[in-house]
């Protein structure tokens, strides 16, 4: 696949604003376009940036800590996030559109009047006993601090999913917009729960059963602070701290899951068998159980820098022109 990109830059030392010229642009239109030109260019640095991601890899997972009770003392660094949990999707089998929620986008969903799904957040999550992530590759570093013991839980981490996508007969599903939340749970039921950070779903990839959908955080999408640290070079920085400190950076968020029964268990579903729930016209409501993973990356340093040349370049050439 080629993938062009073309990008105009207008010279800044030819806005100048000129009293009595027949064909200048207003002041307020020439500030307008300078906004757009910055507005441009840092859209295009994060484009790049997740184009790079996609193609070449070039973003790492980080170690992440967490902190659930607010005492600053912080789980020890783990690679990535893990749940199993249930999916429920309608696909218009004649338009081929898709849209799936998992999580708490299932709380009072009631999906072709089949009844609610869940009928509260307690309900989504049994208090902490469904839906809720574990830390992997060790499980007992998050579950020591939802609760102080390896059995009893008093906050916890889960997750809200409202994706929209296209089905295909062949291949399933394959997503296109949505967004992704963190969520923090209490089995108190005094306390309500709190939503940690959400992001912005940007590419996806799928293959034989298993799907990578990838989604994108910026400094106004962590909406808890304190809650979610990267590991770095053993030392806690909170994800909006560290957004504060590189404000053309986002922390990219990846799902890698995989389909029980494989794509098969999908087509299967649409067309009657086992995870059908219902239809309504051509309008078919199906779920599946996945088992999936959460990573959280940022780009590295290197490839920044190269974009960022790059920006330097297109804007040259521009400007020679």
């Amino acid at each position: 696949m080629r993938c062009v990109i073309e990008v105009y830059i207008l010279p800044l030392k030819s806005m100048v604003c000129t009293v009595g010229a027949i064909h200048a642009l207003s002041c307020q239109n020439q500030l307008f376009l300078l906004k757009k030109e910055k507005t441009m260019k840092s859209t295009l640095l994060k484009a790049l940036a997740m184009t790079s991601v996609l193609a070449f890899g070039t973003a790492h997972a980080d170690s992440i800590q967490v902190d659930l009770n607010g005492d600053t003392t912080l789980t020890a660094a783990f690679e990535e996030l893990s749940v199993d949990y249930n999916s429920h999707t309608l696909i218009d089998l004649q338009t081929g559109a898709v849209h799936t929620y998992a999580g708490t986008a299932l709380i009072n969903n009631n999906i072709l009047n089949l009844g609610e799904v869940y009928t509260s957040f307690d309900d989504m999550s049994a208090l902490g006993g469904v839906n809720t992530f574990t830390s992997a590759p060790n499980t007992n570093v998050l579950r020591i601090e939802e609760g102080g013991t390896l059995f009893q839980k008093e906050s916890y981490l889960t997750f809200g999913v409202d994706l929209i996508g296209t089905f295909d007969i062949t291949t399933g599903i394959t997503y296109t917009s949505g967004t992704l939340d963190l969520w923090q749970g209490y089995t108190n039921a005094n306390i309500a729960p709190v939503k940690v950070m959400t992001s912005t779903f940007s590419a996806g990839g799928l293959t034989a059963g298993n799907q990578d959908v990838l989604s994108i955080s910026g400094a106004a999408d962590i909406l808890k602070d304190g809650v979610m640290f990267f590991d770095q070079n053993g030392t806690p920085v909170g994800f909006k701290e560290y957004l504060a400190a590189k404000p053309l950076a986002d922390i990219y968020l990846t799902i890698d899951q995989n389909v029980t029964g494989g794509a098969a268990a999908l087509i299967t579903a649409v067309q009657g068998g086992e995870g059908f729930m219902g239809q309504d016209g051509s309008t078919v409501y199906v779920s599946a159980n996945h088992n999936a993973s959460l990573t959280f990356d940022v780009p590295e340093p290197t490839s920044l820098a190269i974009l960022g040349l790059g920006l330097l370049a297109f804007a040259g050439t521009r400007r020679k022109a």
